[in-house]
Order: structure tokens, then C-alpha cells, then sequence
């Protein structure tokens, strides 16, 4: 077993302030970051260009969510790095694919955990080298609750929870409808920093997104959704019989003619198959503890939901009990890691 916990980086004030924090504290991580962005240029860009058409995205973004601009304009000053360069990395809609994102979501509520509370399990999969720059941010900006969250960079977040007991986790979808607009990345810092499940489902359906993930919702009540957008649509996917699973495809009829390439979800096809049967099959008796056994499953090495592929990797893993806003976070393959505990008082 592999204990070697992420960072955790603390900040606190007003969004500039914040960013300011994060960004002193996380400039390695950031200068990683964007070293591996620039070698991940599509054919025929350059960097430059893509950084002009960046502000395109920047345009709306200001409009709709001036707050998290700040905080990303604090992030830049307070790493040293251009402001234009840090808005870029949230823009993924400029990659011709994100980048090897992948991940598997699974959930339990009710009758499906062994004591009853909400269970939220994710695998994170990007590039193996992207293990080296995960940070978790600890943040409080304004009045939001804090949020707890993970991040490869410093900059974007993947999946976090916050102290009003509102947690998101989610998929990489590929949808033929991107367009200009408000980076979905951004949408995921204003879902973390909701005081209510409407609020977090709210910014999934922002009318101005560019694209979206499958974003996994979960509140206190153990209400579970999977809103399962593209630029243009969103289908909210109600957790049923208790369980939920998800993975890189779209599986509600109606969002599937956004799907960019069918003939690429094969793998996501069995991750979501494999995390359902191991659902059912371990109903009633889901813990924390068995989360972190059914994470590190091989079926289907190497791409499985503990993901050893070629191209990407299981970077970390994520259990949230979101009644308790506790959580467990393994960095690296969820088969070898020894998963650290969290703990956020309400808010």
C-alpha cells in the first residue's frame, strides 16, 4: 500500500484573497500544469491562438460568474503566472479531446449502505504524470460554506464537497455540441460553493455553459442526481432503487444523440456495467470501508474501474458520507493507496 497523502493547501477571505492563497501556495503544481498543457496543443494551434480564443470564453464568464474571475485573476497574481494563461487551463473546450479524462461514480443511499447514509465513490483517471500535481484545496471564499475539494493543478477542481453537505464528483462526456461559453470547469467551482442541491443543480442547466460533465449531485437527504448535460441539453438522472453508477458515456436516451463518437465507449461501457453489478451485489451492506474495495476492482484490467491503462490512470479516489461531511482520499491507484479521512464542520 502507497501512503503518501496529497497536499492540503488552506485559504480564507474574499475571492481575490483566496486565489492569492492558493495561487503562492500551489505554483508548482501550476507551472506543471500548464508545462504539460502546452505540450498537449492540438495539431494545427498554437498556443497563442488558443489563448485568443480563450477570451471568448472569458466574455461570458466575467457576466455570469465575476466572483470565480476574480478568484482566478487572484490565483494568477499570487503564482506570478499571466492571468490569460490561467483562465486558458479552465477552458478544456479548446482541446480537440480533454485531455484523457475518464472516472467511474458510484452511489448508496438508504437500504443500499449498511447504516443508512449517502455514499458518494469516485475514481479519478487522467495522465499517469498528472498524479505528481493533485492538491487538495481547503477554501473559503465570501459567504460560501467551505468546500474541501481535489485538484490536478491548483487551478480547476475534480471533485469535492462542502460544508452546507452539497458534494459533486462526475464523468468526462464527449458531446458534439461545444460552443463558446462559460468553461464547464468553472460551473464546477460555482456547484462546489452551493448552499442547497436546487443551487447546484441550477448552475448544471447555466444556460450560457460552453459544454458540461455528468455532474454526480448528492445532498443530506440523500437526494443523488446525475445530471447528464451537453451545451445545449441536460437530463437529471434520479438515483434508483438506492444505487447509482456512471462513467464516460451518455446513458439516458435522451442525451444520446450528443455523443460525439459512439464507437469510442467500449471501456466507459464496462466500467458503468461493472460499478452497477458491484452495486447489486453488495446491497445493503455498503460502507466507507467496502467503497474502498469495490474502487480498487480489476475486472476488465487494465482499463477497469481501478483504471492501469495506457493512456490514462486512476490518479486518485474519493468516498464522500455527505451526513457527516467526512471523506477518504487515496492518491494513485485505488488498489495500492492508503486513503487519508476528512472532516468539514457544517456550515
Amino acid at each position: 500500500m502507497s501512503n503518501n497523502p496529497i497536499p492540503v493547501f488552506e485559504a480564507c477571505g474574499t475571492y481575490k484573497e483566496v486565489g492569492k492563497q492558493i495561487g503562492a501556495q500551489c505554483k508548482p503544481q501550476i507551472l506543471s500544469m500548464l508545462a504539460y498543457l502546452r505540450e498537449k496543443v492540438p495539431a494545427g494551434f498554437s498556443w497563442e491562438q488558443l489563448l485568443s480564443h480563450s477570451r471568448d470564453f472569458l466574455a461570458p464568464s466575467r457576466v455570469v460568474y465575476p466572483r470565480y474571475v476574480e478568484e482566478l485573476e487572484g490565483i494568477a497574481e499570487g503564482s506570478g503566472v499571466q492571468f490569460d494563461e490561467i483562465f486558458l487551463s479552465m477552458c478544456e473546450e479548446l482541446w480537440e479531446s480533454p485531455v484523457l479524462h475518464g472516472c467511474t461514480d458510484m452511489a448508496a443511499r438508504g437500504r443500499a449502505t449498511l447504516d443508512g447514509t449517502t455514499l458518494i465513490a469516485h475514481t479519478n483517471d487522467l495522465s499517469a504524470s498528472s498524479e505528481s500535481r493533485l492538491v487538495i484545496l481547503k477554501i473559503q471564499a465570501g459567504d460560501e460554506p467551505e468546500i474541501l475539494a481535489v485538484s490536478s493543478g491548483g487551478v480547476a477542481i475534480s471533485a469535492g464537497y462542502n460544508a452546507a453537505k452539497i458534494s459533486l464528483t462526475g464523468n468526462q462526456l464527449n458531446s458534439n455540441d461545444v460552443r463558446m461559453g462559460v468553461p464547464r470547469l468553472l460551473v464546477v467551482r460555482a456547484i462546489l460553493g452551493s448552499r442547497t442541491l436546487s443551487e447546484a443543480m441550477t448552475h448544471c442547466l447555466l444556460p450560457e455553459r460552453a459544454s458540461s460533465y455528468n455532474n454526480v449531485l448528492a445532498d443530506a437527504s440523500g437526494e443523488v442526481y446525475s445530471m447528464e448535460g451537453s451545451a445545449t441539453d441536460c437530463e437529471a438522472i434520479y438515483i434508483e432503487k438506492d444505487v447509482m453508477a456512471h462513467a464516460n458515456h451518455y446513458i439516458s436516451p435522451a442525451m444520446r444523440r450528443f455523443e460525439l463518437d459512439r464507437s469510442d465507449n467500449a471501456n466507459s461501457i464496462i466500467r458503468h456495467n461493472r460499478a452497477e453489478y458491484l452495486l447489486r451485489e453488495n446491497y445493503g451492506k455498503i460502507t466507507p470501508d467496502l467503497f474502498r474495495k469495490l474502487l480498487a476492482d480489476h475486472a476488465g484490467y487494465p482499463t477497469s474501474i481501478c483504471k492501469h491503462g495506457v493512456t490514462s490512470v486512476t490518479v486518485f479516489s474519493i468516498i464522500i458520507q455527505v451526513e457527516t461531511l467526512k471523506a477518504w482520499i487515496g492518491r494513485g491507484f485505488a488498489c495500492k493507496t492508503e486513503y487519508s479521512e476528512y472532516q468539514l464542520e457544517p456550515y
